[in-house]
């Protein structure tokens, strides 16, 4: 049965194959001067094609898809030459994207390097959509970040947007500063998604100088409801009271909460609640902000918080994290105590090292040795940090 079922529609489709070259045929044969029914007879016969588009090409030389399918056509037969100047033909015709596209990927395959980069300048120059694979060519063709700046990007800021976050996500840093300087320069709410994501991957590489650097830049031009950041003068922390919606990315928290604690930020008055439900993780962290600080520098913590339905000791601590070395610098010391229903503000103390200028502010819950998963709930109102002095 399936070899008969397997034979019959074999058959059907050699049936309908064989009618659609009839019919094409057939057309042909009514309307030779129709370019479109060559370039169909192409598509239904590959061993006919090239001189099928040839003579659609004669009969529609305006048309530029009729060359870019003659330029396929001719590539597939090795005539690089026909290849290419059928490519410039639809390049003259078409003012628009699509064929410089492709006429830049022919150079790219024939590793033409005179010729790509002027093509691929003039693609980019045209574009409207993502452009990550011609970014891919480039790097291909030649990885040397300046090269492909200076020979490949227009001058078109959505372009080097675009650039730089190819770069951000192929981790390429370095590449990546020049194209920030130039951001950074006309830096519009459009560039800030892009320039927060490059804060993130630069404190991710502990590259502190250059994070603050960007994010204190969107703070003077406003694009960043946030003052700038002073860690020299003690300013380290950002939207210490809650009381702004949380970017999750750069310097402003991040809530990593898993599924059965729930939390919420409040108005009025502001804080942010965690609601344990007793099904939790034994370990997880709740909440974290990346903090730019001063080598060698003694500092306090005070969080003011309120706690309900919990005891003693809740398993909630702090904890300020050195990105380097991933020491806690508390020391075990940031547990939070119950306060049911009434604010307390609890300081913790730290000394940054020589070599320390960031740290990671963690807020986590560990079930205590001997005890259940808590239920109840954390409402954290404010957090300051500053020297100790």
């Amino acid at each position: 049965m399936l070899c008969g079922y397997a034979c019959y529609w074999s058959a059907r489709w050699a049936i309908a194959d064989y009618a659609i070259r009839s019919s094409v045929q057939r057309a042909l044969r009514l309307a030779p001067g129709n370019p479109d029914y060559y370039v169909r007879l192409a598509q239904v016969e590959p061993a006919l094609a090239l001189s099928a588009l040839e003579r659609a090409a004669v009969l529609n030389p305006l048309n530029s898809s009729v060359w870019i399918e003659l330029a396929g056509a001719a590539e597939a037969h090795n005539d690089f030459r026909a290849t290419e100047s059928s490519l410039l033909r639809a390049v003259k015709l078409d003012k628009t994207f699509a064929p410089r596209w492709l006429l830049a990927e022919y150079y790219s395959r024939r590793h033409d390097q005179a010729h790509f980069w002027p093509a691929v300048r003039a693609a980019l120059a045209t574009s409207y959509d993502d452009v990550t694979p011609l970014f891919d060519l480039c790097w291909e063709l030649a990885p040397e970040p300046r090269v492909i700046q200076d020979r490949a990007l227009p001058d078109r800021p959505d372009v080097w947007r675009q650039y730089f976050d190819f770069l951000l996500s192929k981790n390429r840093l370095d590449a990546a500063d020049a194209i920030a300087n130039q951001l950074m320069k006309h830096a519009g709410p459009d560039t800030v998604p892009s320039l927060l994501l490059y804060c993130d991957r630069l404190l991710e590489n502990n590259d502190v100088s250059r994070a603050v650097e960007t994010w204190n830049l969107l703070a003077t031009k406003r694009l960043l409801d946030y003052p700038e950041l002073a860690p020299s003068q003690g300013a380290s922390l950002t939207n210490g009271a809650f009381a702004k919606e949380f970017l999750s990315r750069a310097f402003d928290w991040r809530v990593s909460t898993p599924a059965e604690i729930f939390y919420r930020r409040d108005v009025s008055p502001p804080g942010l609640r965690f609601d344990f439900t007793g099904k939790q993780p034994e370990h997880c962290e709740l909440l974290s902000q990346f903090v730019p600080v001063e080598p060698a520098q003694e500092y306090r913590l005070v969080v003011s918080y309120e706690t309900e339905g919990l005891e003693g000791d809740t398993g909630i601590a702090w904890r300020v994290v050195d990105v380097g070395s991933g020491a806690d610098l508390l020391r075990g010391a940031g547990h939070m105590m119950a306060s049911e229903r009434r604010e307390k503000a609890a300081p913790y103390k730290f000394y940054t090292p020589a070599d320390v200028r960031l740290v990671k502010l963690v807020l986590a819950y560990d079930r205590l040795l001997g005890t259940v998963r808590i239920e109840g709930s954390l409402t954290l109102r404010s957090a300051a940090l500053g020297f100790d002095r």
